[in-house]
């Protein structure tokens, strides 16, 4: 009888530990298949809907920034710029001022999207084989490490062209967050921890309270960044590249060995480029165009449309999963020879883009066995790309549209800030071929085409995607994660456009992952329905259960509402009017 009661007692605990069936989109859903919300929060903490504006970002507090100033009657772009300007101030592991991104944007009277890259570039100074002596502590810690920051460029340039509210309307709740703190959360307080070791003085002196990083729920005040902000507040991005934060930073570039120089920073130029575009099913899919991985995207969106991926589920959720792992492979296998800056490497991007190209590509399918990496490796060198990076996905009613990804690249990026002004610095010159033969922890290919020159901009994995149906937009997304953003965006398109999910669904359920080298593909637990892990080894797939590093923020529209998603592994949130 005792026996029994306990067990009574376990299973109860079970159930209440597990969440009843979601009501998303007005559809009963099941949590099965969905990844664990992290920290301790639930699935309904990540979705909302409403009818005017909706945002999903890696931050809450920069979520209502966006909210704050789209209640004033800011536009799409003043919502986008606000909330990164605020999510600089409250992931500043992940992102920041000293870092750079890329900007799918979307206005009514546009034709189509168009795309901004002011990602980082290398500094004028810079050469291939810069890192060859101490390819891993130069390339990822220092001055050295750092290229020309684009974030604030390409945030201030984008909002004067398109913005409607002043520029300090649009900061003001930055520039809040960062003069009256915020609480520091699992995932920032883990951050600190990791890096307290590799900080400079001036870093640690914001982060470390005592010599130890602060405790969840603890203010984190950064007084330094509050007058950055309100300098470019008050004067745009001139402060930034030619005036005093400038002089601080070109300062400490003398004396501590980096490379970046005033002219570096004078000469920086957003680049506005044409949006890459490919059709899938009934749909066109607007992305980011090289240095990019969008067109790999797009690649990979065609290879999986030469199958009804809906109906091969359905029948065989194994063959299902060895089909898109082999897809990737593919994918990927093109990004890490081919991937590159256009302005120094010749890329085939009307090939990439060829349905003909894709169908010949995955001809070769075996449903009965995997593939092998292997013999694509010689000549190409093993690379990487961190996880910490942040996304936004900012949609109105009309159909006015961003996605947006930015990064520092590295958690906290270089380890330096610029003295005087709270502006972590980026350490982007790692995302470069750095050193030939020399492996990264993260194990992600890069060839040649990725080497170290002046000017250049390194390979992204960032992948800010739109999605239309006719001329109506459908959907924006995009993730951070390093090499995992590619796959994730892949898989959420799927579920979103082929299996008709709720998009809380398709940024929730678990995921697989396989970026041709380590020759192996990642699974999430809950992929496992079906026994999908034994059927993919009788495959000869090399089975690695692990989490999914990348975070979906996405917005869709649909039936005169807006939805936003946020990642559960992650801590951001989504909101709305």
């Amino acid at each position: 009888m005792k026996s029994k009661t306990v067990s009574i007692l376990i299973l109860i605990l079970f159930v209440s530990c597990r969440e009843l069936p979601l009501t998303v989109e007005g559809k009963k859903i099941s949590t099965d298949l969905l990844v664990l919300p992290a920290h301790e929060k639930r699935h309904s903490d990540f979705f909302s809907e409403s009818e005017s504006l909706m945002i999903a970002s890696d931050s809450p507090e920069a979520t209502a920034a966006g909210v704050e100033v789209g209640k004033l009657g800011g536009n799409v772009v003043d919502v986008t710029i606000a909330t990164s300007f605020a999510i600089s101030v409250t992931r500043p592991h992940s992102t920041g001022l000293g870092g750079g991104g890329f900007l799918v944007l979307y206005l009514k009277e546009f034709p189509e999207p168009i795309a901004f890259d002011f990602r980082e570039r290398a500094p004028g100074a810079a050469s291939r084989n810069m890192y060859q002596k101490k390819p891993k502590e130069d390339s990822l810690f220092g001055y050295r490490a750092v290229g020309v920051p684009g974030n604030v460029a390409g945030l201030v340039q984008i909002h004067k062209r398109y913005g409607k509210l002043p520029l300090k309307t649009v900061i003001a709740p930055a520039i809040r967050l960062a003069e009256q703190g915020f609480p520091v959360y699992p995932d920032l307080r883990s951050a600190i921890q990791k890096s307290a070791k590799d900080m400079d003085e001036e870093m640690k002196s914001i982060f470390l309270v005592n010599g130890n990083a602060p405790k969840v729920g603890e203010l984190l005040i950064q007084k330094d960044l509050a007058k950055s902000l309100n300098l470019i507040a008050e004067s745009g991005d001139r402060e930034f590249y030619r005036g005093k934060i400038a002089l601080s930073l070109i300062t400490a570039m003398r004396l501590n060995g980096g490379l970046v120089s005033s002219r570096d920073l004078n000469d920086f130029r957003v680049l506005e480029k044409k949006t890459l575009k490919s059709t899938y099913r009934d749909y066109t899919i607007f992305t980011m165009p090289p240095p990019s991985s969008g067109i790999h995207l797009l690649t990979m969106l065609s290879m999986a449309e030469t199958k009804p991926l809906r109906e091969l589920y359905e029948k065989d959720a194994t063959e299902y999963y060895h089909f898109l792992a082999e897809v990737m492979r593919r994918g990927y296998a093109d990004r890490a020879i081919l991937g590159g800056d256009p302005q120094f490497t010749n890329i085939p991007v009307e090939l990439l883009l060829s349905k003909k190209y894709a169908e010949q590509k995955i001809s070769d399918f075996d449903p009965e066995s995997a593939s092998e990496s292997s013999s694509y490796l010689k000549d190409l060198n093993p690379r990487a790309e961190s996880p910490q990076t942040t996304h936004i996905s900012v949609m109105d009613r009309e159909g006015n549209a961003v996605a947006t990804t930015q990064s520092i690249n590295f958690r906290f990026g270089a380890s330096v800030v610029i003295p005087g002004y709270g502006i972590v610095l980026n350490d982007t010159m790692d995302d470069f071929s750095r050193a030939p033969g020399e492996p990264n922890v993260y194990g992600l290919i890069g060839a040649e085409a990725n080497s170290i020159l002046p000017k250049k901009t390194p390979l992204s994995s960032m992948s800010p995607t739109l999605v239309f149906r006719g001329k109506e937009t459908v959907l924006a997304t995009g993730a951070p994660g390093g090499s995992y953003i590619v796959n994730a965006v892949l898989q959420s398109l799927i579920y979103n456009l082929d299996f008709k999910l709720t998009l809380y669904e398709s940024v929730a359920r678990g995921r697989i992952h396989h970026q041709f080298f380590p020759d192996a593909v990642f699974i999430e637990k809950p992929v496992n329905e079906r026994n999908v892990f034994d059927g993919l080894s009788v495959r000869k797939h090399d089975l690695r259960i692990a989490p999914n590093f990348a975070k979906l923020f996405s917005v869709k529209r649909e039936n005169g509402k807006l939805f936003g998603a946020s990642d559960p592994r992650g801590e951001g949130a989504t909101g709305g009017f």
